[in-house]
């Protein structure tokens, strides 16, 4: 780490130190942002699946009331504009299923259930609009108007065999006859002619054909006529003959022809039986379906024990039949209609329960993502915490050794200065070779200044000495006082060698890195690199040239 620290100035160990701490801090930053965005998307899947199946559960409700509500009030009017809103609010109510199934596993399960009962709910829905259209949208058409049809051509054939007021009055008649004949008062004779115009007021107000009025009336004339002249015979005090005469065959006669015209209480059982259809329609109990099927066969005893020919008979009781068949119809569509009904309303309360259950699901879900979320924030945060207090330290360590790679050289560097000052030190400060930093750089002079105070001062010693031993060689004058002499000489020249070698060395060690730094100028480019490299070519030349002029002191002394 301390090469790598050395191939960086002091400027660009303090940028990267800088730069390292502004890491540590965006990455602390960009953690945070992590962690935010993590909460965040937590929340926005709660927000996008749990928040939708609500808003969706709303959406399908409120189009699910919609299609009742319109399913009601076709139901009311029977008015089939409603049942295309039906079916408009099913499609939606169809889409808003849909898109519900897209929202999640759980949520594609609760569309399907709830898609199942919107098609039975739609299938019966349409099966009971069909049902009435059967039926009769209203009383003119369907079942309905059949059977109304039926009746109201039965009481029109009724109508035809309605003589009861005429059978009466034609026994009124016979008993002022029958007074005149025993009284012989005129009062009988006026009352039974009144009694007779009556009875062609009668013949006219009927609902007979007209064939059977005029019979009746030509009939009433003859009867009339020969009334009369019994009436002129018992009031001159005549004969009655027991009250026999003409006018009485003629009476018979009219008695057979309304007989054979007559259904006794017919109309009365034929309102009778209305009443009882119309209760059913109205209360929709059917214990009047029975009670009309029970006057229906008055209705057929009736006309079978009347006096009436074979074919009217027979006309009324299929009249009746046709009426009582389409009635049963409609009673069995009536069934038909409330079993669907019932199926209908069946599934579509089962909708509710559904929707309801996945909300339910939908918020008992959510509740337990936000303890969840809750729980890992919680954890994120502390381990947020524990990142900001790692980060801390990593950049107080790193401020740390940036400063200490700073500061101890500098204080190597001044110790050594103020040693120079005073004596001359063996130690020098460490230094790494083509580093870049300026205090490496800073160091290696105060090295090289150190090297050549040493130098100078070993030479100076070993000059000195040698002077001395020179000196004393000239002084001395014993054999032992010169052989003493000329041994310090020779230490003395021996030092000197033993220095010029080691300037020798110096020399070949910046000799060696000047050809290294000038191999490097020709094969890399010329930039920063390049200029770096120069200025150890010159320093590098400084320095042999001071050493050279060392030597050439020495070989000048």
């Amino acid at each position: 780490m301390g090469t790598l620290f050395s191939k960086l100035r002091i400027g660009e160990q303090i940028g990267l130190s800088t730069g390292l701490v502004g890491i540590l801090l965006l990455a602390v930053i960009w953690h945070y942002h992590l962690s935010l965005q993590s909460v965040l998307g937590d929340y926005r899947h709660l927000d996008e699946v749990f928040g939708t199946r609500e808003i969706l559960a709303f959406e399908i409700q409120t189009e699910l009331s919609g299609a009742r509500r319109a399913e009601a009030d076709f139901l009311i009017s029977r008015d089939e504009a409603y049942v295309s809103e039906v079916e408009a609010y099913v499609r939606r109510l169809q889409s808003k299923t849909a898109a519900l199934s897209l929202v999640d596993a759980e949520s594609r399960q609760t569309a399907e259930e709830i898609d199942t009962l919107i098609q039975a709910y739609l299938q019966r829905f349409q099966a009971i609009v069909e049902a009435w259209r059967i039926k009769g949208l209203d009383h003119n058409s369907g079942l309905q108007g059949a059977f109304r049809d039926r009746v109201h051509e039965l009481e029109l054939r009724a109508g035809n065999f309605k003589a009861d007021r005429l059978y009466l009055q034609l026994l009124q008649i016979r008993r002022a006859e029958k007074d005149l004949g025993l009284r012989r008062e005129a009062q009988y004779e006026d009352k039974a002619r009144g009694l007779i115009e009556g009875f062609n007021s009668l013949i006219e107000a009927s609902e007979l054909e007209t064939d059977v009025k005029s019979a009746l009336s030509a009939e009433i004339s003859v009867y009339a006529e020969t009334f009369d002249t019994y009436a002129e015979r018992v009031l001159a005090d005549g004969e009655t003959d027991g009250g026999k005469g003409p006018f009485r065959q003629t009476a018979h006669r009219i008695e057979d022809f309304l007989n054979a015209h007559y259904v006794p209480d017919l109309e009365t059982t034929i309102l009778q039986l209305r009443r009882r259809e119309k209760d059913y329609l109205l209360r929709g109990d059917k214990a009047y379906i029975e009670t009309v099927g029970q006057i229906g066969q008055t209705i057929r005893e009736q006309i079978s024990a009347s006096k009436i020919v074979d074919s009217n008979k027979a006309m009324l009781v299929n009249l009746l039949s046709a009426y009582e068949r389409d009635f049963l119809a409609l009673a069995e569509q009536n069934d038909l209609i409330d079993r669907l009904a019932l199926e209908m309303r069946d599934a579509a309360d089962q909708i509710a329960p559904l929707v309801r259950r996945n909300v339910d699901q939908a918020t008992s879900l959510m509740d337990e993502q936000k303890e969840a979320i809750k729980e890992s924030s919680g954890q994120t945060e502390q381990f947020n915490l524990f990142i900001v207090a790692i980060a801390s330290i990593l950049g107080v360590f790193l401020a740390t050794i940036i400063t200490l790679r700073i500061i101890h050289p500098v204080r190597q560097m001044a110790g050594l200065l103020d040693r120079l000052t005073h004596e001359n030190p063996p130690e020098r400060i460490p230094t790494v070779p083509g580093a870049r930093d300026e205090i490496n750089a800073m160091a290696e002079s105060l090295n090289t200044m150190a090297d050549h105070r040493a130098t100078f001062v070993g030479w100076w010693k070993a000059s000195m000495d040698e002077a001395i031993a020179l000196r004393d060689l000239h002084e001395a004058e014993a054999q032992a006082d010169q052989d003493d002499a000329v041994h310090e000489l020779r230490a003395a020249a021996l030092a000197k060698v033993q220095h010029i070698n080691a300037i020798r060395s110096q020399l070949l060690q910046q000799t060696e890195r000047a050809l290294d730094a000038v191999q490097h100028l020709r094969s890399g480019p010329h930039g920063a690199a390049a200029h770096q490299e120069i200025m150890t070519i010159e320093h590098s030349a400084q320095r042999i040239s001071i050493l050279l002029k060392v030597i050439a002191k020495d070989a000048d002394g």
